[in-house]
């Protein structure tokens, strides 16, 4: 099991899809290398709509990369936690099927890992893809946190689970 997923929702023949392509940048970063080993996977996603949930389970947090077409200016990027996302959102994935609709299969099936989040990269309604390096800095320190919270979350429950 590892704790921590990060997905990159994309197609492996769109190769110019921004959450596949994010994902694989981290990785070749060496962001898993940052953490106890086997602590944080990532992994590349096509059609969210069937392989999400079994892409996220056995989680304790689920980090999925996304293009998103919400309005906002290109390269905008926009990170939720899964209880904020629904149908008010505005958010519309560009794989039909995709991430919110999984989420609240996931949701209603109680499949979900306890936390989700969600990193939305704007692509515009023609999508024009912000450079990656700069995409991998701007959300590293975040990503990093985010894992570093859950990461102590679950050091904590273990020590807890240890003492009982």
């Amino acid at each position: 099991m590892n704790p921590v997923r990060i997905l990159g929702v994309g197609s492996p023949v769109a190769g110019d899809d921004l959450g596949w392509r994010l994902a694989e940048a981290l990785e070749q970063a060496g962001l898993p290398g940052y953490f106890p080993a086997g602590m944080v996977h990532i992994t590349l996603c096509d059609r969210p709509g069937s392989l999400l949930l079994p892409a996220m389970r056995g989680a304790r947090l689920a980090i999925l990369l996304d293009a998103m077409r919400s309005g906002a200016l290109p390269g905008t990027v926009r990170r939720l936690d899964m209880l904020e996302l629904d149908d008010s959102t505005g958010l519309l994935s560009s794989h039909g099927f995709g991430v919110a609709e999984a989420l609240a299969l996931g949701r209603a099936l109680a499949d979900l890992p306890p936390r989700v989040l969600i990193y939305g990269i704007e692509t515009g309604q023609v999508p024009s893809l912000p450079p990656l390096g700069d995409l991998v800095a701007l959300l590293w320190p975040t990503i990093i946190d985010d894992i570093r919270e859950r990461q102590s979350a679950i050091i904590s429950r273990s020590a807890a689970a240890a003492r009982r």
